[in-house]
């Protein structure tokens, strides 16, 4: 078997970079945001990541409201989530990253390609690098990433993954949670905002159970967000009845905090659960600043990680995606 990357493909007039081992295949959009657009599993041929039926690719004008040109697949977010001002500066909702243009470049070694991606952020000044690399024989996707804050006054920050998922079939969500807090969106199934509990039971105040890890069909009309305030462990994933699935697997002492956006039907007739490590919550950084659940980066810092994209097949259930590739869980 033989990994390979290679820039010679376009996607709708964008540069596609394309690297592929016989197991996975990974399409990236440099101009879009760096957005990975596309995750394949070769052997069944399922597509991991979700788009918008409604839309197609293209380039987004900087500063756009993101719900109405929310494509799918897998962005990041920096340095906010809803539009506010953070050290003096107003940042377009979303943050800065998806709409910006990144540079690129490939690089190869035995055994092992990747797709280095590289921007300065053209509000903050930041400097971003991160590099996708897949190796021979692996159905994993490693992602190593830096952010340095090139200006000369601390930053307060929140850096999110952003990984939509289809949901048109029956799923159950994995969340190396302990307390989730439910954020006021939506028509969620259970509860009502600023309600925790513990995953993925929902007892209400009557004594009601509900089991929020499952998904549910179109009509429910359920669209649900939520946090997980308290993690176990650095993972969550989305598994089908067929065994397969995709989950992330990440550093919480990096992404301390795992936000889920679900839409069964509810939120503009979508189906796709959004898989969200981020490193702090609520939606407002300054709010989260205030609770002490978001953080600042100081002038000329750096924060780093690796994180990992595990694909999968064979499992009824999984209980703990690791950043080594492996997963645990219940065979079929």
């Amino acid at each position: 078997m033989t990994v390979r990357v290679t820039s010679d493909w376009s996607f709708r007039g964008l540069q596609a970079l394309v690297l592929e081992n016989g197991i996975l295949r990974v399409v990236v959009l440099p101009e879009l945001g760096g957005k990975i657009w596309q995750i394949t599993a070769l052997r069944t041929g399922r597509e991991l990541l979700w788009h918008n039926p409604r839309l197609t690719a293209r380039t987004i004008p900087f500063g756009s409201a993101y719900d109405d040109v929310f494509l799918g697949g897998w962005d990041e977010l920096f340095p906010n989530d809803v539009p506010e001002v953070l050290a003096g500066e107003p940042y377009p909702d979303h943050g800065e990253l998806w709409a910006s243009p990144w540079e690129w470049s490939i690089e190869r070694d035995a055994g092992e390609v990747r797709a280095v991606l590289e921007l300065e952020a053209p509000i903050s000044a930041c400097s971003l690098r991160k590099s996708l690399v897949l190796r021979d024989g692996e159905a994993t996707l490693l992602v190593r990433s830096s952010i340095t804050n090139s200006g000369h006054q601390p930053l307060p920050y929140l850096w999110k993954q952003h990984l939509a998922v289809p949901v048109s079939e029956p799923a159950v969500i994995g969340l190396g949670a302990r307390s989730m807090l439910l954020e006021d969106f939506g028509s969620p199934r259970a509860g009502r905002p600023g309600d925790t509990y513990t995953w993925p039971q929902h007892v209400g105040p009557d004594g009601t159970s509900t089991t929020m890890s499952a998904t549910l069909p179109p009509e429910s009309r359920v669209s649900e967000f939520q946090y997980a305030t308290d993690l176990v462990d650095g993972w969550c994933a989305v598994t089908y009845e067929d065994g397969s699935g995709i989950g992330l697997a990440f550093d919480p002492q990096v992404f301390r905090s795992c936000w889920l956006f679900a839409s069964y039907g509810g939120w503009r007739n979508h189906e796709v659960v959004v898989l969200e490590p981020c490193t702090g919550y609520p939606m407002s950084v300054e709010s989260g600043l205030g609770a002490g659940t978001h953080q600042v980066l100081p002038a000329q810092g750096t924060v780093e990680t690796t994180l990992a994209a595990v694909v999968y097949d064979g499992y009824k259930d999984v209980s703990r995606i690791g950043r080594d590739g492996g997963v645990e869980g219940v065979k079929l």
